[in-house]
């Protein structure tokens, strides 16, 4: 059985500077780069090739066989529970083991009231626990390589999205209890609009999450 070689051409990323192999029909086209997912035109002067596959003197990190796709997730985050509202998680948290107890202490022998107000009290914090817990995973805010992208909303889903060449304005948000946990917000907004498009509040690490959309703006 005989075997192709695919002739590939070796750029050097000029974001990171990572050696990636190309096949040499997809030189001229834009490709991602997979040490650090910025994109770059395979061709001079933007990635000078340093040489072919045939004539290689030295293993590169990385191979790229076939066109990049049209996007890279970068980053996929959701609010924090406890760094962004401690004293609530705390609150509730205690809450829910009160009532577990004073509910099996009711069950051995407690008063009928006292069972009730248990049952009340465990039921009013689990059920509050779930439902923050459930609106943390709906909000997603989703950086990929061109855009940024907030979804939110548990039955009903809203979605907003900026494209990282029209960003105007990107704020950072934090107190400091945030700035002592690593928690903060975000604004986003476009060169089209005069009001914030994409407002999150209390994702980890806000500052790298910036300094990311703009290094690939």
């Amino acid at each position: 059985m005989s075997s192709t070689t695919i002739e590939q051409v070796t750029y050097e990323c000029p974001s990171c500077g990572a050696s990636i192999d190309i096949a040499v029909q997809y030189v001229g086209e834009e490709v991602d780069c997979p040490n650090c997912s910025l994109p770059f035109e395979a061709e001079a002067p933007t990635a000078h090739p340093k040489f072919t596959s045939e004539t290689q003197r030295r293993p590169s990190a990385f191979t790229i066989s076939r066109p990049t796709d049209d996007e890279t997730v970068v980053r996929n985050l959701h609010p924090s529970m406890f760094r962004n509202y401690p004293l609530v998680f705390v609150g509730v948290t205690f809450a829910l083991v009160a009532g577990l107890a004073s509910l099996t202490l009711g069950l051995m022998g407690g008063s009928i009231i006292g069972l009730i107000g248990s049952c009340i009290i465990t039921s009013v914090s689990a059920g509050y626990f779930v439902y923050w817990y459930i609106w943390v995973m709906a909000t997603t805010l989703t950086v990929t390589n061109k855009r940024t992208t907030l979804e939110y909303g548990i039955i009903s889903r809203r979605s907003s999205e900026v494209q990282h060449d029209d960003v105007r304005n990107l704020q950072v948000n934090q107190n400091i209890w945030q700035r002592l946990v690593g928690v903060g917000d975000l604004a986003i907004s476009s060169s089209g609009q005069d009001d914030l498009e994409i407002q999150v509040r209390g994702i980890a690490y806000p500052d790298d999450v910036a300094d990311e959309i703009r290094r690939m703006q």
